[in-house]
């Protein structure tokens, strides 16, 4: 995809020809993103047609817009999205960098002239796994998201996936206090393919995707199939996992009136408790074809994270648990 384009137009004849416009468009189409689809369609006018009515030569000059590439895996913040929109994107390579970014003096004078409120640079640290597709489709729940967990005092660490690539991410790029001093005391051994220079430590981690922790929307749907990877990779962070992401095929009111419906139900909540996911939370839903977040549900969210956080910290013979009985059939004393 990358040179192919640029050595075939040195090829004569028509199918050569073909196969270029093809490579070229799929270029756009791979990267995705409002302004690559508009690019891409803007490509295959100039070539099929407008060639009936234009020489080789000139098709196969024609100038392409410029193409817009988002890396595969990535961390953002709101704060670099408000910009003009001349300037392109921001994204960071990795959980270090952004952390460096996001605690830095000029993240914070940018703020101030934003009027953005951040959560404080001691404030507990979360992981988001997004989707990476949301992210260069520039929908809007994504920033509304980091917005308001930021305005609830978590510090969120930003990462957008394909969705495949979410156990790996965990794996080499995520660690936590308890995995180092694991690693510290001998009694932790990281995979090989951790990444120190580039990972973050973390409190938590919030999955907005759904999904097995291993695979993904590309993993295999049988139950249980890669729950002892998941397991190791969770084990090790001892942070608590939850899933929490807004519905994409129910709207707002249809899951106030009749809950999470079907396949959605095993997407966000069998799968990921196979894994080790808890609380799993309904963020929002489709008001009419756009995804929106409901605050009041965001908020709800970073309460719980915070609560299993602080649950953690509280000493066993303080912690409080409640028994809750299931008795059935009901009105005859079956308790």
């Amino acid at each position: 995809l990358k040179v192919g384009p640029d050595l075939l137009k040195f090829i004569p004849g028509e199918k050569a020809g073909d196969l270029r416009t093809w490579l070229e468009a799929y270029r756009y189409w791979n990267q995705g993103g409002k302004n690559n689809v508009k690019a891409m369609l803007q490509l295959l006018t100039q070539r099929c047609l407008v060639k009936k009515e234009s020489s080789a030569a000139h098709v196969s000059d024609t100038v392409l817009p410029q193409l817009e590439i988002t890396p595969d895996v990535g961390l953002l913040h709101p704060l670099l999205l408000m910009q003009s929109s001349g300037l392109p994107n921001q994204y960071f390579e990795s959980p270090k960098k952004y952390l460096d970014w996001r605690l830095s003096p000029e993240c914070v004078s940018l703020s101030s002239k934003k009027g953005f409120r951040l959560a404080p640079p001691t404030a507990p640290r979360v992981a988001v796994l997004l989707y990476r597709k949301h992210v260069i489709s520039g929908l809007r729940y994504i920033s509304d998201l980091i917005t308001i967990i930021e305005s609830q005092g978590l510090l969120p660490i930003p990462i957008f996936i394909n969705g495949v690539e979410a156990h790996t991410i965990v794996r080499d790029l995520l660690t936590s206090k308890h995995e180092i001093e694991g690693v510290a005391h001998g009694t932790t051994v990281r995979d090989v393919t951790y990444q120190p220079s580039k990972a973050a430590s973390v409190d938590a981690i919030v999955n907005t995707i759904g999904f097995p922790l291993v695979g993904g929307p590309a993993g295999s749907m049988e139950a249980g199939r890669n729950v002892a990877v998941a397991e190791t990779l969770l084990t090790s962070m001892n942070v608590p996992y939850i899933v929490a992401s807004p519905l994409l095929v129910q709207s707002i009111p249809q899951w106030k009136q009749s809950g999470v419906l079907g396949l959605q139900s095993v997407i966000l909540y069998s799968l990921p408790e196979l894994d080790g996911a808890i609380d799993t939370c309904v963020l929002g839903g489709l008001v009419g074809d756009k995804i929106a977040l409901i605050p009041e549900r965001v908020r709800k969210m970073t309460s719980r994270v915070n609560g299993w956080m602080n649950l953690r910290r509280t000493p066993p013979s303080e912690r409080k648990i409640t028994i809750m009985v299931y008795g059935f059939p009901p009105n005859v004393g079956a308790v």
